[in-house]
Order: C-alpha cells, then sequence, then structure tokens
C-alpha cells in the first residue's frame, strides 16, 4: 500500500509541475503598420535680389517676402525690381514640416563682402504638405556699408525643409 501511496503522490506532483509550466506561459498578437511617405522636396524657383543701391551711405534693404521692399533707407537706382526668392516645397499630403533659414549670408563682388541677414519666410502656419508644390516667399535684410565699395555682390544660400 506504501508502494501505490507513493505512486500516487508522484504522479500528482508530476501532474501538478505539468500543470504550472502550462499556465506559465502565454501569448498574444499585434498589429504591425507602417506609413511610406513620398520624401520632402525643395527647389529653387526666384532668386532674392535687392536691386541696384546707392552707396553714398549706410543702410540697409529690406525685401520682404512678397517681393515688396518695406524699408530702405538707401535709394534704389535703375530698372531692377528687388524680388524675394521663393521656394517650391512638395510634402506628402497631410504631413507637416519645418523650414530652417540661414541666420546670415555674406555675399562678394571678388574681394569686398556684405551682410544678408534676417531671413524669414512666408509658411508660417501653412506648413503641413498638400501632395503638390508650395510656393514660399523667401525675404531678408542686405546691410550696407557707408561708401561701400561698388560692384555686382553674389552669393548663395540654403533653406531647408524636414518632415516633422
Amino acid at each position: 500500500m506504501k508502494k501505490i501511496t507513493f505512486i500516487l503522490l508522484t504522479s500528482l506532483i508530476s501532474a501538478t509541475a505539468f500543470a504550472q509550466v502550462s499556465e506559465s506561459t502565454a501569448s498574444a498578437t499585434a498589429n504591425a503598420a507602417a506609413d511610406i511617405v513620398s520624401p520632402i522636396a525643395i527647389e529653387s524657383s526666384q532668386d532674392l535680389n535687392f536691386g541696384k543701391v546707392a552707396n553714398n551711405a549706410a543702410g540697409t534693404v529690406v525685401v520682404d517676402t512678397d517681393s515688396d521692399v518695406s524699408t530702405s533707407t538707401l535709394s534704389q537706382i535703375g530698372s531692377i525690381t528687388p524680388t524675394a526668392a521663393t521656394f517650391d516645397v512638395t510634402a506628402a499630403d497631410g504631413f507637416s514640416y519645418s523650414i530652417a533659414l540661414p541666420e546670415t549670408v555674406d555675399l562678394s563682388n571678388g574681394t569686398e563682402e556684405i551682410t544678408v541677414d534676417n531671413f524669414n519666410h512666408n509658411a508660417e502656419g501653412n506648413t503641413t504638405g498638400s501632395g503638390s508644390a508650395q510656393t514660399v516667399g523667401v525675404g531678408a535684410t542686405l546691410n550696407v556699408a557707408a561708401n561701400q565699395a561698388t560692384g555686382n555682390y553674389t552669393g548663395t544660400f540654403e533653406v531647408t525643409v524636414t518632415y516633422e
């Protein structure tokens, strides 16, 4: 009888151990998803141009994002109309993006430099992609020194767009 009790007890312990093993694991499933979004793109469509400016005094020329000259303490000369730069930004429909502008840029006539700063754009509150090109105007301030050397000052600046 001791043998039967021992065998029964051993069987009970073994059954309990197997029952605990099967109850100590569980599994579940989850969904997986991905949104494949077209890459953001930017293309320059018009250059920033401050026009022809007299160099007889120090001053500034401010070209707004809509190409208006909002402030100029200097005389505009000739028929070149100042223009804001424009960029075409293409971002996926419904996806927000940010625009990064330079702080300052130096233009050069080959020997002398002139500083452009206060870059700004007109896309505030409208930086959500539509899937089509959206035009963004960029304006800035030209800082002319007294008796600035004459010449054609040129340079480049970079505008960066990034999905948020």
